[in-house]
Order: C-alpha cells, then sequence, then structure tokens
C-alpha cells in the first residue's frame, strides 16, 4: 500500500510540474536555468596565444545567413544541404577536440559563443521544418514541449554538456558579462541575431558592442510607442544580469541605443511591458 501511495504521489507531483510548465508555454515563458557555476571551468591560460580556427563556421554563416532591412538575420534552413551538415558537424567536432581551459578569456567567450549557436543550428537542422525550437525535444519524453536547452549534445574535455551547461553553467556565471545574452542564439525571431560573423577573441569585445546596440535598436528588443515602453523578455527573464530594479532598465538601456530612442530612455518613468516572438528565425522563400 506504502509503494502505491509513493507512486501516486509521484504521478500527481510529475502532473503538477507538466501543469507548470504547460502554464509557463500558454503565457510565453520558459524555466528559468540559473547561472550556477559547473566545477572545473573556471580556468584559463591568459598566456596562451592560441587562436581557434572558426571559418568552417564562418563559411556556412556566409551561404545561408540572411540580413534583412532593419538588421535582423535569418537562417536558411530550407537550403542546406546534406553536405553542408556534414561541413557543419565537422567543425562542431573540431571545437569538441580542443580544450578551452587552455585559451585566454577572449579566445573561450569565443569559442563557447560559437559552439553554442553551430550547435543550436544543428538541433534545428536535426528536425526541420519545424515552426519553432520549443517544439524540439522536451519534458517528460516529449509531452511538453519545452526546448532542446537541456539535452546534453557536445562533448568537452570528455563532459557531455547541454546548451543549458554552455550558457548558464560556464558562460554566465566565469564570464559575468550582460552582453552574453545579446550573442546566444537561440533560433528564434525574438532572439537576438544570430551573428553574420563568427565570434573571435581578437574581435570579442566590439562584436559583443554592436549585438547589444543591433538589438536594443529594433523593435524586438526595445520598442517605444504612443508613451508606452515594450521591451524584449530577455529583459524580465535575467534582469538580475542587467539591473537590480525593473525602473532602472530604461536608463541602463539608453547607452546602446541612437540618440532619439536613447534620449526617451533616459526620460522614461512608466509602466514596461515585456513580448517575444519564439517562431524559428527561418529566412522568407525571398530572401
Amino acid at each position: 500500500m506504502r509503494r502505491l501511495l509513493g507512486i501516486g504521489q509521484g504521478l500527481i507531483g510529475n502532473l503538477r510540474r507538466v501543469l507548470f510548465v504547460s502554464l509557463l508555454l500558454a503565457s510565453g515563458g520558459l524555466p528559468l536555468a540559473q547561472a550556477e557555476a559547473l566545477p572545473g571551468w573556471s580556468a584559463s591560460d591568459e598566456q596562451s596565444t592560441q587562436v581557434v580556427d572558426h571559418a568552417g563556421w564562418q563559411n556556412f554563416l556566409n551561404t545561408f545567413l540572411h540580413t534583412d532591412a532593419a538588421g535582423q538575420t535569418y537562417l536558411d534552413y530550407a537550403r542546406v544541404t546534406p553536405p553542408h551538415r556534414i561541413q557543419l558537424a565537422a567543425y562542431l567536432t573540431e571545437l569538441q577536440a580542443i580544450d578551452p581551459l587552455t585559451l585566454n578569456r577572449a579566445e573561450q567567450q569565443a569559442y563557447w559563443l560559437n559552439l553554442y549557436n553551430a550547435a543550436t543550428v544543428e538541433v534545428v537542422l536535426g528536425d526541420y521544418p519545424v515552426k519553432s525550437i520549443r517544439a524540439i525535444g522536451g519534458a517528460f519524453g516529449g509531452l511538453v514541449p519545452t526546448g532542446p536547452w537541456s539535452a546534453e549534445r557536445v562533448r568537452v574535455n570528455n563532459q557531455m554538456l547541454s546548451l543549458d551547461d554552455i550558457e548558464h553553467g560556464i558562460f554566465r556565471p566565469k564570464f559575468n558579462d550582460f552582453r552574453a545574452h545579446f550573442a546566444f542564439n537561440c533560433g528564434a525571431k525574438g532572439c537576438p541575431n544570430l551573428a553574420a560573423h563568427a565570434f573571435t577573441g581578437l574581435a570579442l569585445e566590439a562584436q559583443l558592442n554592436a549585438a547589444a546596440q543591433a538589438f536594443i535598436n529594433h523593435p524586438r528588443g526595445v520598442r517605444l510607442q504612443d508613451g508606452s515602453l515594450t521591451l524584449s523578455k530577455i529583459f524580465d527573464w535575467y534582469r538580475a544580469d542587467f539591473v537590480a530594479d525593473e525602473q532602472a532598465l530604461p536608463l541602463f538601456l539608453a547607452p546602446f541605443a541612437e540618440p532619439i530612442l536613447g534620449a526617451q530612455l533616459t526620460n522614461y518613468s512608466g509602466r514596461i511591458d515585456y513580448e517575444y516572438d519564439w517562431s524559428l528565425n527561418e529566412a522568407a522563400p525571398s530572401l
């Protein structure tokens, strides 16, 4: 009887979790991974001059990434051929053969950003055609479509890592740079751009600043219309990475904005709404 009760309580617990995640999905949100450092990834070698070759990723981006008139990037998944997928897999294999801890911090950041973004594209291609990356994988054998982020995808230093591990277990706690939120691409239209240029240690600072500016100056990042401010849900989900208090967000974002928008943000003190578009960042047929 006790065993039956335990099984029943376990089923109830699972149903509660399903309901919780379903409600989050219905509201446009997802459970968020906290920035808790995975052990064993804190080292770097600041004397290292090793430069990682990201040419394979750059070639892929040159072939399949498009940018619209407003500066937003889209990937042409439909045109990716089996040989191109093999080339992408080869690039990911090359990265996984590298020990990132032997790199300096800038090279490490470029390494993790490119690994994450390329692996995300590979995940989407594995299930393409798909309307949203959230439909890939998910909790309870796919019963609840929470996306592919928690599944182990790559092996680095003989340790299997998920996309969440890379972003929340390694990058965020180790490098503590809010601009990472504008550089990791989740495969959704609401996400910051999939960068047109592979990240490199040499150009990293300029690339991260450019990524922040591109997102904050696009309506999906920041939109002030009729006196009302709407921000990407990224600024709600990860608010603590940006500011301590929500009302400080407009002033925090102002330096990255174009002059007119920056002045409006500096003087804004009203309500803030949030939105996010989870549809796939897929290039339109006309592109």
